[in-house]
């Protein structure tokens, strides 16, 4: 009966795979390029490979499927302090565990400050800025082994004053084989439409593996629309420096209201490192995790010669 089970599950994820493509078939690559810049220091650091791996508050992003593992509160954050020619690029989202599922919220902004305007080549207007929001509330759940989701998206843009807007949906499966074996799948944009652009859809299908303590390796493909597919992978290693004997390659969650002081919320520190390879882009990173905190840093090389590599950090506190 397991084994059924675990193939007509493999089996649906792979016919999704399939079959979501073809919902988008007359669009372009041109709308919402910032959403496809990625979140979290862990993932990043890991070559994007998230849709197997995700199972904290970032879950949002690389799959809402693994917002189903959210033991209970969790806030997170991501900047990218590495962006030049005056962008940033933000993200922040907070998600808690129901009777009926967990539920989070979402924000995403990337912005551009001080940009020139010209009339025409000798005629400047003055300054101005573009700002473009993805604004998100997902739901996930379980059955059995099988954890799912659902993203529905707003988006806005303001350049210059003006404001456009358009809506996303992203849908998330992934499949837990035991303690060493994990498998995901992750649609971006099913279908979606941002201002007079139609956004592109993105597929992903990965596993994740933990064949010992503290030692995670994962692998994943991707594929956005019409563009060749091109392959994601990462490892990550933690070891713990304050002994947490509960602790293994999982965090293990503890409610700051059950600890007496934030002086124990914080103990039992575990430190990591992580590499990554994705499309052309090579990644290495490290973190810090307590009970109740995590701190993620990752170095991303550029493709382009045109722009600064990335500097990117991100906090999760877990209540």
């Amino acid at each position: 009966m397991k084994r059924n089970y675990i193939n007509n599950s493999v089996l649906c994820i792979a016919l999704l795979l399939l079959v979501l493509p073809l919902f988008a078939a007359d669009m372009n690559n041109s709308g919402a390029a910032f959403i496809r810049m990625g979140i979290g220091g862990r993932v990043l650091a890991m070559g994007e490979a998230g849709a197997a791996i995700t199972d904290d508050i970032g879950s949002v992003y690389w799959n809402p499927a693994g917002l189903a593992h959210l033991r209970d509160f969790e806030v997170g954050t991501t900047y990218n302090f590495g962006l030049d020619f005056d962008r940033t690029h933000t993200f922040a989202a907070f998600g808690t565990r129901l009777p009926l599922g967990t539920v989070a919220f979402s924000w995403v902004n990337a912005a551009v400050s001080d940009i020139e305007g010209y009339v025409d080549a000798d005629t400047p207007t003055g300054t101005f800025s573009d700002s473009e929001h993805s604004l998100a509330l997902s739901y996930s759940n379980y059955i059995g082994r099988l954890s799912f989701g659902v993203t529905p998206k707003i988006y806005l843009s303001t350049i210059d004053g003006e404001t456009e807007q358009g809506y996303g949906l992203d849908a998330g499966l992934k499949l837990d084989l035991g303690r060493y074996l994990q498998l995901g799948a992750m649609f971006r944009d099913i279908t979606s439409e941002y201002a007079e652009d139609k956004v592109p859809w993105q597929v992903s299908a990965g596993l994740a593996a933990n064949p010992l303590g503290g030692i995670t390796l994962a692998a994943e493909v991707k594929m956005e629309q019409d563009e060749k597919p091109y392959p994601c992978l990462g490892a990550e290693y933690w070891t713990a420096i304050g002994k947490d004997p509960e602790a293994d390659s999982k965090l293990t969650v503890t409610k700051v209201s059950e600890k007496s002081s934030w002086e124990d919320a914080l103990a039992n520190l575990e430190t990591g490192i992580r590499l990554g390879y994705s499309n052309e882009r090579l990644s290495a990173g490290t973190g810090f995790r307590f009970r109740n905190l995590q701190l993620d840093y990752v170095f991303r090389l550029n493709r382009h010669d045109l722009f600064a590599d990335d500097h990117i950090i991100s906090m999760i506190l877990r209540f």
